[in-house]
């Protein structure tokens, strides 16, 4: 169970408040280090991870 002090409604739902960047997250974004929640952006500055694919550029489609 998070620690009540940690938790935010900010983003419109209660979420945890992220360790590092101080974020309020909802707990969909929220992940699980050591304990305590972190953003994705925190985790990926922390332990260095980045992508397992590459991105690809798709023509010809279109959002309006």
């Amino acid at each position: 169970m998070p620690d009540a002090k940690r938790l935010s409604t900010a983003t419109g739902q209660l979420g945890p408040i992220c360790s590092i960047t101080g974020k309020p997250l909802t707990f969909a974004e929220a992940i699980v280090m050591d304990d305590k929640f972190v953003s994705y952006d925190a985790y990926v500055e922390i332990t260095g991870a980045e992508s397992s694919t590459e991105g690809k550029d798709i023509t010809g489609l279109t959002l309006d």
